[in-house]
């Protein structure tokens, strides 16, 4: 019974987890960018983010979405606005990560297999666009 118990007390932490308030977020994207195996055109984007999880909508929502786990990340300097960061290898743009303002903690897609293949080629260059509370 004991091992039934701490099953379920597992399940339930685990639970919590996943049920931390989403924090939703708007952005202009204004060039095509790949979330993991998704390509999404420019556009206007909401995001729905824990530390733990992100989906990208389309404001439509007639277009594309995704989802992906997230990483810890951290930064030096915390940013003065909520952004989302981009690698961009040439004319190829990457979301890897999102910054709420005021913290240098944030959270990170791991790199896909495409951009891996890119980052042996060049380095990349950060980009940053502003997010706005829904």
């Amino acid at each position: 019974m004991t091992r039934l118990h701490l099953a379920f007390g597992l399940a339930v932490a685990v639970s919590a987890v996943g049920l931390q308030a989403q924090v939703p977020l708007e952005a202009n994207i204004p060039f095509e960018f790949r979330m993991g195996q998704t390509s999404f055109p420019s556009g206007d984007y909401v995001f729905q983010y824990t530390t733990q999880l992100v989906t990208v909508q389309a404001r439509e929502g007639h277009r594309s979405m995704a989802m992906a786990m997230m990483l810890p990340v951290s930064r030096s300097k915390a940013p003065e606005t909520s952004v989302l960061q981009f690698h961009r290898y040439g004319d190829v743009y990457f979301l890897s990560s999102i910054f709420m303002a005021g913290s240098p903690e944030g959270a990170g897609l791991a790199k896909s297999a495409h951009e891996k293949e890119l980052a042996k080629l060049t380095k990349p260059r950060d980009l940053e666009v502003a997010l706005r509370t829904k």
